[in-house]
């Protein structure tokens, strides 16, 4: 069995939606579109692609370490090679850690340690 990517639903979604707005069926398209906006927004960090370098950024993991686990990724359809040339490595959002924010931390510490106080 071949799986759609999220992406492809609901672009085939949105398409049907405007064949049932086209043939007067207004209020059924706008749930449908409805809908997909409400599927797209909570999936936001899985449609969401990230170059590599913004991927490095994010997570401050080396470009090697983001590159050894590409191939399975892309297996997985959590990474892609971008259109452009040359083709470039992209990485779904949802995938990469986030980068510790020490600072942030350090300061909700010592916000905590002065209320306890």
């Amino acid at each position: 069995m071949l799986t759609m990517r999220l992406e492809d639903v609901l672009a085939d979604l949105r398409g049907e939606a405007a064949v049932l707005r086209a043939n007067g069926h207004g209020s059924q398209a706008d749930s449908i579109e409805r809908a997909c906006t409400r599927v797209a927004e909570s999936m936001a960090s899985y449609l969401d692609w990230l170059t590599e370098d913004e991927a490095h950024s994010r997570s401050a993991k080396s470009v090697e370490w983001l590159r050894t686990r590409f191939a399975g990724w892309l297996d997985l359809g959590l990474a892609r090679y971008s259109d452009t040339r040359p083709a470039r490595r992209q990485y779904r959002r949802v995938i990469i850690p986030v980068r510790a924010n020490l600072d942030a931390a350090r300061a909700e510490a010592r916000r905590q340690a002065d209320t306890a106080a």
